[in-house]
Order: structure tokens, then sequence, then C-alpha cells
């Protein structure tokens, strides 16, 4: 019997029969958390996040119509109800049931936080409701809840997704959040401050390009086999990224304080944006540490 001719590119023929085949058959599996890893995870994410959703309560509440009294009082009673579960997230004891329980107990409040911006974004939208709530802003902190409940949905279900898939999800989402952060700021400042003006809108115009690249990385890797070297180079540009723009905002937050700008930025608010970029860098660290012992493990 002949030899089967060489198929060009160097490409074996059991490659190529493996290319028939479908490529999220060769994806990676959900990795599972250990007990402590779930308490550790699931108390840094409630603590950080139930903070954020109390603020965005309150943002909500000074951006409407003072005549909305209705919606000025429902904002009050979530930033209550927000207030009551940070401090739990501080108070549970490092037991896996109750961290767990404090989980869903909190994925509901957010459930009815996040269909109460998702509502109001519709009927601001239609011009049923008159303020200084941004469309987008509103949208924002909606993707932010939504987020929050998926992060905890996972923990509770024992798995973190695998570390190319978590990657890809986290710079996509947070990138954007990066990316509006700085358009926020462009157009809260002064417009006589034009270095800074200028300087929030780069940021966005930087985190728009890495934002688009992260898509494009979606599209072609996402629940599919794993591809190590360009999934680190695009969460180093994002470490890069998100530490330029935390000291930008952390310079801000000073300015602001010191009454040396002119804006019209609440400090909690630039101190909440502060926290989330933060927040970025830190999910860009435990996911550049899953990385590299993922990377070990398989060299070994």
């Amino acid at each position: 019997m002949q030899n089967q001719p060489q198929i060009p590119g160097h490409v074996s023929a059991d490659e190529f029969n493996r290319m028939l085949l479908p490529p999220e058959s060769f994806a990676a599996k959900p990795e599972s958390l250990t007990e402590q890893l779930f308490i550790e995870r699931s108390l840094t994410e409630n603590r950080f996040w139930l903070r954020i959703m109390k603020e965005h309560a309150k943002f909500l509440g000074d951006g409407f119509n003072r005549k909305d009294t209705g919606l000025i009082q429902q904002t009050d009673r979530f930033y209550h109800y927000f207030e009551q579960q940070e401090k739990r997230a501080y108070e549970v004891p490092n037991n896996v049931s109750l961290v767990r329980k404090l989980n869903e107990d909190s994925i509901e409040l957010v459930k009815g936080f996040r269909n109460f911006k998702r509502n109001l974004l519709i009927l601001i939208i239609n011009c049923k409701v008159s303020g200084f709530n941004f469309p987008l802003l509103v949208d924002h902190t909606a993707r932010e809840a939504e987020y929050f409940m998926r992060t905890l949905k996972k923990f509770n279900k024992g798995i973190l997704d695998p570390i190319q898939d978590a990657i890809i999800n986290e710079n996509v989402f947070w990138l954007k959040i990066m990316m509006e952060h700085s358009r926020f700021i462009a157009s809260l400042l002064d417009q006589s401050e034009r270095n800074l003006v200028h300087t929030a809108l780069k940021f966005g115009d930087d985190f728009e390009t890495l934002l688009n690249q992260a898509r494009d990385v979606e599209s072609m890797l996402h629940h599919k086999q794993p591809t190590y070297p360009i999934i680190g180079k695009m969460n180093k540009d994002s470490e890069d990224a998100a530490t330029e723009i935390r000291d930008f905002k952390k310079a801000g937050l000073d300015f602001i304080k010191n009454c040396q700008i002119r804006n019209v930025i609440d400090p909690l608010l630039a101190d909440h944006v502060l926290r989330e970029a933060n927040h970025f860098l830190y999910m860009i660290h435990i996911l550049e540490d899953r990385l590299n012992k993922k990377k070990m493990s398989e060299q070994q």
C-alpha cells in the first residue's frame, strides 16, 4: 500500500481529521473550588460589591428629579438593605454553609436591584423619568449587578471558569467598565479643565481599543482549546492600562478633596470608581496567578 501523500502545511492526517470536529470539544473544563477558596473569594466579592451596590442606590437617588419621591424612597430602601447585607458579610463566620447562604441572600437582593435598574432604564429612555441619571450610567450599574450575581452563582456551584475563559470574560467586562468610567469622568469635569478632560477621553479611547482586542480574542478563543501566550499578554496589557487609570483616579480624588480642580464629581463617586479600578487589578492578579499555576502543572 502506498504511503498517504503529505498533507500541505505539515499537518498530519490525524491532526487534519481532528480539525473536522467542533473546536469547543477541545475546550478546558471548569475548575473546582476548594472550601477555603470558596469562603475567601465569596467574602471578598460580597464585601466589595455590596458596598458598590449600596452606593449605586445613593447615586441613583441623588440623580432623580426631586418630584419623583417614590423612586427616591425605593433607592433609599435599597441603600438600607445593602448596608445591612454588607455588615452581615463582615460578621459571617468562615463556615461553608453560612457563606453559601450569604451568597444566596445577596443574589436575591441584587436580583431585585438589577430588575429595578433595568426597568428604570426603559422609563428614562422613554422620557418618563427625568433627572441626571444618564441611560448609559444606569446600564453600567445594571451590568455590574449582573456580574456580581453571576460570580456568586458560580461560587455556590463550586466552580471557576477555565482560566482561558475566565481571563477573556473578566477582561471584556472590566475593560468596558474602565472605558465608561473614563468618559463619565470627562463629562463631569468642568470643560475648562482642558488637560484633565483630554486625558480622561484618551483613557476612554485606549480602553475601547483594548476592549475591541479582547472581544476579538473572545471570538477566536472563548470555549476553545487553551492558547496561553496570547491570553497572558492580554491580561498584562490590561494590568498596565488599569494601573495607569488607577493612578489617574487616585490623583483626581486628591484634587477633588483639596478643591484643586473644577468639577461636579461627588468625592464618594471618585472614591467609588477608584475602588473599582483597584478591584480590576485584584482580579487581574488572581487570574495571573491561576494562569501561572496552570502552565506549571501542564509542564510537569
